[in-house]
């Protein structure tokens, strides 16, 4: 039954888990509505106030956020094993939420000194909680599995990327480094981007996709493969892009972490194709979509590592467009899948498990309207379109029209999620 591999008693308490689901979902809508009225500031050069903001609201705010109250939720289930210490959970959401918001106003107004400092000290200590919580539940672990593999490289990184990100918060309001900032932050992006979230997305993503479509006889070496590939190709180019002369290395390093990409592609083709389950619902529908979009984002990034583009401003927007890619295209619309599968049957659980043959109670697929779901996954899928070409060849009124179709689908995706949570 799908509710025996998403709760057990060794779960911690929905009290503490639905924080972090709801405070991401307004995250999400925020940074649509955020997107929307002011896309002329998305164009040009990256390194802007207002575009940092934006995007650590999506990084921290959003995808973070998630990947905290799912991992909460999974990690005593996928590992078999009790949660440390849900206090520590209480008071890391605490933290976490202060931070992000006083980060998000220190970008949004380019206040580096002090104010960002603060702020980026909280997210860090946050951070070394949920790394503490989790490691210290690993270590009761009796029978481990892929998944759990992928979670200590996901913590390891998430470490890395909480380090690098404070010392370029310093860096910002007290300048020390002596190098290229900009590079620095091209690899606090990687390493948080690839490192933490697509370790967590995948390693997850071996348990669920499959659990959804009732997969079965499908083989994991893709799986260890990804794994050996991208971890050696992070921690190649973490190591070598010091040094000028090791460029060659450099390329290699990234082609792996490319190689990589596309195997985990193979493996959930794979695990899809070996479905019982036939039918494609609202879940799937976003995390085939999302695959798809890893796939472009794929491409992408083997166009800007070794495509030299004369002029500097077609650069500039294929990283926007990359980045676009990444967060919405692939990290959002698999969230979202994941959602429609996992939340309903979390409340229904809380509300409604101990009332079963004592009263009615509603079926899963009416704890949201379905229909509104698949407006909003049509929508959604115009408006990250329109977003890439308009973002592309830099037309605004193309990037307006999709950003607000964006946040259209984000109201219908909110409404749902609100729907789920009043059942």
């Amino acid at each position: 039954m799908l509710g025996t591999e998403i709760v057990s008693a060794k779960t911690p308490s929905f009290k503490m888990v639905v924080k972090y689901f709801v405070t991401a979902i307004f995250s999400f809508l925020l940074l649509n509505f955020l997107l929307m009225i002011n896309y002329t500031s998305i164009a040009g050069y990256f390194f802007q106030p207002r575009i940092l903001a934006l995007v650590h609201i999506g990084t921290l705010g959003w995808i973070t956020m998630i990947i905290f109250g799912a991992l909460f939720q999974l990690v005593p289930v996928v590992l078999e094993v009790k949660l440390f210490s849900e206090t520590l959970g209480e008071i890391q959401y605490w933290i976490f939420t202060i931070g992000i918001i006083g980060l998000v106003t220190a970008f949004w107004n380019f206040d580096i000194r002090l104010h960002l400092l603060i702020s980026a000290i909280m997210i860090v200590i946050a951070m070394i909680i949920f790394i503490v919580n989790l490691t210290i539940t690993m270590f009761n672990v009796k029978k481990w599995n892929i998944t759990g593999a992928y979670l200590i490289a996901a913590l390891f990184y998430l470490l890395s990327t909480a380090a690098a990100g404070l010392l370029m918060a310093i860096n910002l309001g007290y300048p020390y480094i002596h190098g290229n900032h900009i590079q620095y932050l091209r690899l606090h992006a990687d390493v948080a981007l690839i490192g933490w979230v697509l370790m967590v997305i995948m390693g997850v993503s071996y348990k669920l996709i499959p659990m959804f479509t009732l997969s079965h006889g499908y083989s994991m070496k893709p799986a260890w493969v990804t794994f050996f590939l991208i971890n050696t190709g992070l921690l190649g180019i973490t190591t070598v892009m010091h040094y000028q002369h090791l460029n060659s290395l450099y390329f290699t390093f990234l082609l792996l972490i490319i190689a990589g990409v596309l195997t985990y592609l193979f493996e959930i083709y794979l695990i899809l194709k070996a479905r019982v389950r036939k039918k494609i619902d609202i879940g799937i529908k976003h995390s085939i979509a999302a695959f798809a979009f890893l796939f472009v984002a794929t491409i992408l990034g083997l166009l800007l590592t070794f495509v030299d583009f004369k002029n500097q401003g077609v650069t500039f927007s294929l990283i926007l467009v990359y980045g676009y890619t990444v967060i919405f295209g692939f990290i959002s619309m698999l969230i979202i899948g994941q959602l429609y599968k996992i939340l309903p049957f979390l409340v229904w659980f809380h509300k409604y498990s101990s009332k079963v043959g004592t009263e009615p109670v509603p079926l899963l697929k009416d704890m949201f309207y379905e229909k509104v779901a698949n407006t909003e996954f049509i929508i959604m899928i115009i408006a990250i379109t329109g977003a890439l070409i308009g973002l592309g060849i830099n037309v605004s009124g193309i990037v307006l029209i999709s950003f607000s179709l964006m946040f259209l689908a984000s109201l219908l995706f909110t409404f749902n999620m609100i729907t789920i949570f009043k059942k």
